[in-house]
């Protein structure tokens, strides 16, 4: 079954390095649609890695050397990685999409430092998984190996973004039609469509019948130009805040949570306490609240995960360095070309002896 990514570039509306679709090895609906509070205009965020051509990943095999003599088309473009293509509207589905597509060694060390969004994306919900290979299987029945306590840092370190972005006003337009609503005494509640409404039949808002007709065309195209512009931006200017960030705060939180307590991750656990917050239910006083007793909570969290040993305190490296050669051993075939070198344990032990020899010389 074709991936997501071939399907939409055979309808010619998008344009990946070539090397892409046919080497997708996972592909999955991330963002709202994943944490189950989605609604009807959600756009349908898909991400997932590729594998792409050996010699990308080992130069040497093509007898390149880095950093000496020219480049592929296709090395070039992998410097792109992650490939990403927004906007992208499919009339015939109704629905736009936004890709983002990594190489599967970008979305590894993006996975092993926690990133929260590729860490979202290993712990999708079945449903969303669109297409999946047996590296993408591999990957996903291993995807708790990635996990460790300096999620703590990664997931408060987002948190305290989206808490910033959901105060920010900064949309196209919007300060300048606040500021017009205040000189005009034009109560910040309205609605655009409350204004189109005005606008064609006049006297329909007992609000605006101080206006002159040039002031309510201006006031209309003004708001018009500022929802086009941002469809969040009527949001924020009605209730003061941008909920869609409102909500990453308190669902990083409790992702975190999770993580610390029972190593492990459901996207969807915290779904009708997230839907409360996109509806504008809670105020961003309260959320500010109640994320700073929680971030309190989490340390304590990362403490204990740390002492009990419940988590590693950072990424099992070895670990997953070694499902990244099985993952590019099944796609690739052998390794041998690639003069890949897995560690035994007595090699490992020689090393380890080693460095407590060298350690005791250098103290005589």
């Amino acid at each position: 079954m074709p991936s997501t990514v071939q399907r939409i570039q055979k309808l010619g509306l998008i344009n990946p390095p070539s090397y892409i679709p046919g080497s997708i090895a996972y592909e999955a609906i991330v963002g709202s649609v994943s944490y189950g509070v989605s609604d009807d205009t959600s756009d349908m965020d898909v991400n997932g890695f590729y594998i792409p051509p050996k010699y990308i990943v080992f130069p040497h095999t093509a007898g390149v050397i880095n950093g000496f003599g020219s480049k592929k088309k296709e090395e070039e473009e992998h410097k792109k990685d992650p490939w990403q293509q927004h906007h992208v509207v499919n009339k015939d589905e109704k629905r736009k999409y936004d890709f983002t597509m990594y190489g599967i060694v970008r979305c590894f060390q993006l996975c092993m430092e926690n990133n929260p969004n590729m860490v979202d994306l290993l712990f999708v919900p079945p449903r969303c998984i669109l297409h999946i290979t047996r590296v993408g299987e591999m990957v996903r029945e291993n995807r708790h190996i990635f996990l460790h306590a300096g999620s703590f840092q990664k997931f408060k370190g987002y948190a305290h973004s989206q808490l910033h972005k959901a105060k920010d006003k900064e949309h196209e337009g919007l300060n300048e039609l606040i500021e017009f609503e205040g000189d005009k005494l034009i109560p910040h509640t309205l609605q655009l469509s409350e204004v189109q409404s005005e606008f064609e039949k006049r006297g329909t808002i007992q609000v605006l019948s101080h206006l002159n007709d040039i002031d309510i065309e201006a006031y209309k195209n003004l708001y018009q130009r500022t929802v086009e512009g941002s469809k969040r931006a009527e949001q924020v200017k009605i209730i003061g805040f941008d909920v869609k960030f409102l909500y990453h705060v308190v669902r990083l939180a409790l992702e975190c949570e999770q993580i610390l307590i029972e190593g492990t991750l459901d996207l969807e656990r915290n779904r009708e306490q997230l839907k409360t917050i996109r509806r504008g239910e809670r105020s961003i006083e309260d959320v500010e609240i109640w994320y700073k007793e929680k971030e309190l909570e989490l340390e304590r969290m990362y403490h204990n995960a740390i002492e009990t040993k419940r988590l590693p305190y950072g990424p099992d490296e070895k670990r997953i360095k070694e499902l990244l050669l099985n993952c590019l051993e099944e796609h690739y075939g052998s390794l041998s070309s690639a003069e890949i070198i897995r560690e035994d344990e007595s090699i490992r032990a020689l090393r380890s002896i080693k460095q407590i020899i060298d350690g005791v010389k250098g103290l005589q």
